[in-house]
């Protein structure tokens, strides 16, 4: 269970307000019809220290603060397209994702509400960011599935390659923790706590509570991957390793990617084999282009989107 170690008046810089101000103030305008208060922000900076386990002090409140308010304006963006198009979480993906975070603190969905309850923070706004997270992957599937092509035969010329050059290949069991990035100072920082983090409670702990993939919900776990599946920076990556090892972080630009290996075995060519490859190439490139929709899609309305900040 977790609880607040010390009690402290903190102040938000930017908001130019304190924890002991019972005034609640629009700080950031989104769009005509959403605002963020200091209340919303002030509570996203709580949920974020003490389901990591951080004290409340100054220092990790600035630390924590941009990653807070960029969390909020995305969600409030993604809550006006979902509502907008009608989308609804799927019920007991949410559940099932409730329940794999609630074991990662070693209690059930009951017991995860009170770590909320007794930290005095607002759940129904940690649920809303679930839900909504949720909504907005149906929304972009929805909106993308015709766009989602994977050319058959590029994959059919990649495999015969192989199969040409060698009889035998790797399959990788993989799993991955991925975090946002905030290309400044703190990044360094961020990276040194999911190591210790990682070393501490475990990979899978760690990908359930902070990785913004969608394997979170099943510890980061990936499965069994072709080599020929994987990218080449990946591929390199995990070609070191041995069963067992983290990768260091793999930086991309605005996330960085842990990778853990947790076996890896040859197979021979054969028609059952084949199959599978292909299969595992074709999802893996579906994903890819998923994200790449996703991050599309949110970079087009946050660009049309006036954010004003109030002082």
């Amino acid at each position: 269970m977790f609880f607040l170690r010390s009690f402290f008046i903190i102040i938000l810089s930017t908001a130019g307000i304190s924890y002991a101000s019972i005034q609640n103030k629009i700080l950031v305008n989104v769009g005509n019809n959403q605002i963020i208060t200091s209340y919303e922000l002030k509570n996203r900076i709580k949920t974020i220290l003490i389901l990591n386990n951080k004290e409340l002090t100054q220092e990790n409140v600035n630390r924590t603060k941009k990653e807070a308010l960029n969390f909020l304006i995305n969600f409030k963006l993604k809550k006006e397209e979902v509502v907008k198009f009608k989308i609804i979480a799927n019920s007991k993906s949410v559940s099932d994702y409730l329940e794999n975070v609630s074991s990662s603190y070693n209690t059930d969905k009951n017991g995860f509400k009170r770590i909320f309850e007794e930290n005095n923070l607002n759940y129904n706004l940690f649920l809303d960011g679930i839900e909504t997270e949720f909504a907005w992957q149906q929304l972009i599937l929805s909106s993308y599935r015709d766009k989602i092509i994977v050319n058959e035969e590029e994959i059919d010329k990649e495999l015969n390659k192989v199969i040409k050059n060698q009889k035998k290949s790797e399959e990788y069991n993989l799993a991955e923790i991925e975090i946002f990035l905030e290309n400044n100072s703190n990044d360094k920082i961020k990276i040194e706590e999911i190591k210790n983090q990682i070393n501490e409670i475990g990979f899978e702990n760690v990908a359930i509570k902070y990785s913004k993939s969608l394997s979170s919900l099943e510890g980061g776990n990936l499965g069994w991957i072709a080599s020929q599946a994987l990218s080449n920076i990946i591929l390199n990556t995990v070609k070191q390793m041995k069963p067992g090892d983290v990768s260091e972080p793999i930086i991309k630009s605005e996330t960085a990617l842990f990778i853990k290996l947790l076996d890896k075995r040859k197979i021979e060519f054969g028609d059952i084999n084949l199959k599978r490859m292909k299969g595992q190439m074709i999802s893996q490139r579906k994903n890819e282009l998923l994200n790449l929709f996703s991050s599309s899609y949110l970079s087009k309305i946050k660009n049309n989107t006036l954010i004003q900040y109030n002082e």
